[in-house]
């Protein structure tokens, strides 16, 4: 969820983790993130995730820690495999919901892609920021979940060949680049 709000959080002109917490779509999309599409997928033992998740959203809000979404952002293409793409292989063998993770994958897209929502330049920071901007570059709009895609160090070669995965990231895509990062959000959460 740290991800997932540092990617849509930057795009949508939210400086500081903490910064997203004040908005209540944010706060709602990381605590339905968490519970709803991420503990399903994890083997803990002896854990309430509902009390870890609300942990994880109060340290979250604290503005003392600083958690800039730039910063948080940076080697999306090492964190994105464990953080969101794993869990998008569980719901995919279940057949169960993982719409803000797709969300949060566009997120990551978009981002790496320079531009927030503002039309402001991103300094992009990643092992992978030059084949990244490669195939920014040589893409549109329209072409740039396929062109992302072909990362297989990201996506191996299952998610890419997969065409629910597939038509989910590029729905969450249109979404980001039609609406904005937030709306964006908020049409997910259908509020």
């Amino acid at each position: 969820s740290h991800s997932f709000l540092a990617y849509l959080g930057y795009l949508s002109g939210f400086a500081h983790i903490s910064d997203c917490m004040q908005d209540r779509a944010f706060r709602h999309a990381a605590r339905t993130l968490m519970l709803d599409e991420q503990a399903p997928t994890l083997q803990i033992k002896d854990v309430d995730l509902t009390q870890y998740a609300d942990k994880l959203i109060a340290r979250f809000a604290n503005p003392a820690l600083k958690h800039k979404t730039w910063q948080i952002a940076m080697d999306g293409s090492q964190k994105l495999p464990q953080r969101m793409l794993a869990g998008i292989r569980i719901h995919q063998g279940r057949e169960t919901d993982w719409s803000l993770l797709a969300l949060g994958v566009a997120g990551w897209m978009r981002y790496v892609s320079g531009v927030d929502d503002a039309g402001n330049a991103i300094d992009v920071r990643d092992p992978l920021s030059d084949k990244i901007r490669e195939l920014v570059a040589g893409s549109s709009s329209e072409q740039r979940v396929t062109a992302l895609l072909s990362l297989r160090e990201v996506f191996g070669d299952d998610l890419p060949d997969n065409p629910h995965f597939v038509q989910a990231i590029e729905q969450a895509w249109q979404q980001i680049v039609q609406f904005g990062a937030h709306q964006a959000l908020l049409n997910t959460l259908k509020i």
